[in-house]
């Protein structure tokens, strides 16, 4: 049979048309696979790595800290670097009404590299797998029995619920302070009895921050402190003259008083009990019977034990190469940040109080902020007129300035909170570029030399004089900007503040009023702020403090 040309040439051409496709199929079957399936196969992967791995973005990282912090964190093991707390005890005490607001979160972080620790609250409580216990468990029923501060006790053990649905409908946080201060000698008999023979017993309240790597430094190398002395460590406060360890602050007993106060003394806490209904806080009770019976005083820690938190401490002079120990006032969230920042650092070097500001606050940092208190009042300017100053808070009068010693711009400081924020203004130190412009430093004009202008400058630029007296000069600036009084202002009400130091602060509500006066406004002379920085150069020594009477 004769096929005719036209089919023969059609089955050839069909024959290579069946060969093409199945050559491009084998060699584009690998891609088609790997470009339909990686998006679904890598999403996949992303998906499980972020619920798998340990390694996530630092939300702490800005453009204004990555000098400071690293941009991921890592938290496959978060305790690596933590010390050893051989010899050391921490005693967190809290409240039934606010345990499960903050113990939470230092499980979570600042407790979670502890070998030990104890918790004591005013009711015996289950937080996970931890234990709170009663710190009043032993109190005499006969000093509770008629004494209005343990109503709140009492009604903690009738709460059929939550504490906290139960707290909420009293709102009565009072009640919670009242009740606080009988804890504090109860439970230092009881950690004796639970945890004896440490060296240092750590006492801290649920809103305080430790820093373990600098608290044990200190108290191991830094501080050259014997625990087997008799020794009281925190951060002074006063009331009616006696001084005592802040409790909010944290403060540190050594093993040697606590056993001298409980083993030698078996009264001193029933004696204190009953004292407690007259006298208004714990701390300062735990100070009266440590010199009673122990002959013992607090020593002075301050500032690496301190009252403040980030956003309120006064950044500055006596508060920048200070290492820092403890932190007061934190919420949960404050506390995981901070936690976050201590393991997000790039470098593991002693922590000190600028490092707070670099890491935390520097990069929130404005020139102005409205309906905010950056808690400016060292220095104040008021209405001069008497009705003005009859209305002033005494506070503010008290710092205010003698009209003889203000200046122009500090005379017009209170009319507006522009006018508030050029006094500041007025302690500027010129940037060195500034100086021939400014004819504060001149050059010497050697015109009888006939030269270029390129050999005149290079032999003005190495002479000695010359260099001797720009380094001279240069010294004297860099002195001016470290002695700068001024930082940051505040104006509400016709009444402005300024500040010797530099601070955060925090939100003020929005006045519902038109009155312009009603506004708080908040700025910051970030020149000033970063000329005494750049003055004051890098923190190569941690100015650690010894402990003083």
């Amino acid at each position: 049979m004769i096929v005719p040309p036209n089919s023969r040439r059609l089955k050839i051409f069909g024959g290579i048309a069946v060969i093409s496709l199945i050559a491009s199929y084998v060699h584009v079957r690998p891609q088609w696979n790997q470009a339909t399936f990686d998006y679904a196969r890598d999403y996949y992967q992303s998906v499980s790595n972020y619920f798998d791995s340990p390694v996530y973005n630092n939300t702490l990282y800005t453009e204004g800290n990555k000098e400071t912090v690293n941009r991921y964190y890592n938290s496959s093991n978060s305790c690596a670097s933590f010390p050893d707390t051989d010899g050391v005890l921490l005693v967190m005490k809290t409240g039934a009404t606010e345990a499960f607001d903050r113990m939470p979160t230092h499980l979570l972080t600042t407790l979670s590299c502890l070998p030990d620790f104890l918790i004591f609250s005013d009711m015996e409580q289950q937080i996970g797998t931890y234990h709170v216990y009663d710190a009043l468990a032993e109190f005499e029923e006969s000093a509770k029995a008629h004494n209005a501060d343990f109503d709140l006790y009492r009604y903690q053990k009738e709460c059929p619920v939550s504490q906290k649905s139960c707290v909420d409908a009293k709102r009565d946080g009072q009640k919670a302070w009242n009740l606080d201060k009988y804890k504090f000698l109860p439970m230092m008999e009881q950690t004796w009895r639970m945890r004896p023979g440490r060296d240092w017993y750590i006492f801290a309240e649920a809103d305080t921050y430790v820093f373990w790597a600098n608290v044990i430094h200190w108290l191991k190398k830094e501080s050259r402190l014997n625990p087997r002395e008799k020794l009281y460590l925190g951060s002074r406060s006063f009331i009616g003259g006696t001084p005592f360890a802040h409790g909010g602050s944290g403060y540190i007993i050594s093993g040697t008083l606590l056993k001298h106060l409980i083993e030698y003394h078996p009264g001193v806490v029933n004696q204190y009990n009953v004292k407690g209904a007259n006298e208004c806080c714990g701390d300062l009770m735990l100070a009266q019977a440590l010199e009673e019976y122990e002959n013992v005083k607090i020593r002075q820690a301050w500032p690496m034990i301190n009252g403040e938190k980030p956003s309120t401490l006064p950044y500055g002079p006596g508060h920048w190469c200070e290492p820092i120990l403890t932190m007061h006032h934190l919420n949960a969230e404050e506390i995981s940040t901070v936690w976050q920042f201590e393991q997000t650092r790039k470098t593991d070097r002693t922590l000190m109080i600028k490092d707070l500001y670099e890491g935390l606050i520097k990069p929130k940092m404005r020139v102005l902020r409205q309906n905010w208190d950056n808690l400016s009042d060292d220095v104040c300017y008021l209405n001069p007129d008497p009705q003005a100053q009859h209305r002033a808070d005494g506070h503010f009068k008290e710092r205010q300035k003698n009209e003889d010693d203000m200046n122009d711009v500090e005379r017009e400081a209170w009319k507006s909170w522009e006018n508030c924020a050029r006094v500041c203004g007025t302690e500027d130190v010129p940037d060195e570029g500034d100086w021939e412009r400014e004819g504060i430093f001149g050059r010497d004009n050697r015109n009888e030399n006939p030269s270029t202008a390129d050999d005149t400058e290079s032999a003005e630029d190495t002479s000695p004089s010359d260099a001797a007296a720009r380094d001279a000069w240069k010294k004297f600036m860099n002195e001016k900007k470290r002695n700068r009084t001024c930082f940051q202002y505040r104006w509400h009400d016709e009444v402005c503040c300024t500040a010797k130091s530099f601070k955060l602060g925090a939100p003020k509500t929005e006045p519902d009023t038109n009155d312009p006066n009603a506004k708080w406004v908040s700025g910051w002379h970030l020149k000033g702020i970063n000329d005494w920085i750049d003055a004051m150069g890098e923190c190569t020594n941690p100015a650690w403090k010894m402990p003083d009477w």
